[in-house]
């Protein structure tokens, strides 16, 4: 499945391409959840502490589906040491 990500503040320094701003596509396997996003993306795990599916809360068990629109954030304050 292919889900579209988009990564906020510091996460993206880790974003590939020109347009840091950009949606980046991901493939992963049936059955994945937000906490797969991070090795797929090569992000340090520690780092991504928020997460939105759909516009909607999630958490990293939360499973994904084909077309989903994924925001990352960072700890807001602190917790990346």
């Amino acid at each position: 499945m292919k889900v579209y990500v988009k990564l906020f503040a510091l996460l993206r320094d880790h974003h590939p391409g020109p347009n840091r701003s950009a949606p980046l596509a991901v493939t992963l396997p049936d059955g994945a959840t937000v906490a797969d996003l991070p090795p797929a993306l090569q992000l340090p795990a520690r780092l991504v502490r928020n997460a939105f599916v759909n516009n909607q809360a999630a958490d990293l068990a939360t499973t994904l589906h084909d077309g989903d629109q994924v925001s990352l954030f960072p700890p807001v304050v602190g917790g990346a040491s």
